[in-house]
């Protein structure tokens, strides 16, 4: 019997439910993608199910993130250049005037759970735009199930090997 996300879960973050398209997922779940880019977002550490935008989508990832890193566009991107080798004008040009990298620190696969599944659980499940809280009373059918699901590959993103990376373009951000 394989063990449940219940078993990585931890009551004492926020647990959120985002998405992404299929290429970052895959990435993420392969542990190419260790940063994850966006304009605005959660300022503290959390953790949450990814569901994965398209034809196939479905919630497919349980994450693990640190608190976002916060600095200049130019910043973030140099180390997403640095850290996984993504194209620092296209990052800029995401950003625009602001933004931060959300520091992945684990990741676990879920079999795809498709939005109908999903509405069996919660009626008024959509795929977010943005993200949504689980932790809400009325998402807590959702919640549990969601825990309840078995994962494969679980992988920790080692992120003492790449903090000389990060104090080196962002200072001691971090402390």
């Amino acid at each position: 019997m394989r063990p449940t996300i219940q078993t990585l879960y931890d009551p004492n973050l926020p647990t959120i439910l985002f998405s992404l398209h299929p290429l970052p997922t895959e990435q993420i779940r392969l542990g190419e993608k260790v940063l994850e880019y966006r304009k605005h977002f959660l300022k503290h550490a959390f953790q949450g199910f990814v569901h994965m935008t398209g034809t196939h989508g479905g919630v497919t990832l349980f994450v693990r993130c640190a608190q976002p890193l916060s600095a200049t566009p130019a910043k973030l991107a140099e180390l997403g250049q640095q850290l996984q080798h993504d194209d620092p004008q296209a990052i800029e040009d995401y950003l625009g005037m602001a933004g931060v990298a959300i520091p992945i620190s684990a990741v676990a696969t879920l079999p795809t759970l498709p939005a109908q599944t999903l509405r069996t659980i919660d009626s008024t499940f959509v795929p977010p735009r943005t993200f949504v809280y689980l932790d809400k009373p009325q998402k807590q059918d959702l919640l549990a199930f969601l825990l309840s699901q078995p994962y494969t590959n679980y992988l920790e993103n080692d992120w003492c090997a790449r903090i000389k990376t990060v104090r080196a373009i962002l200072g001691d951000c971090l402390d």
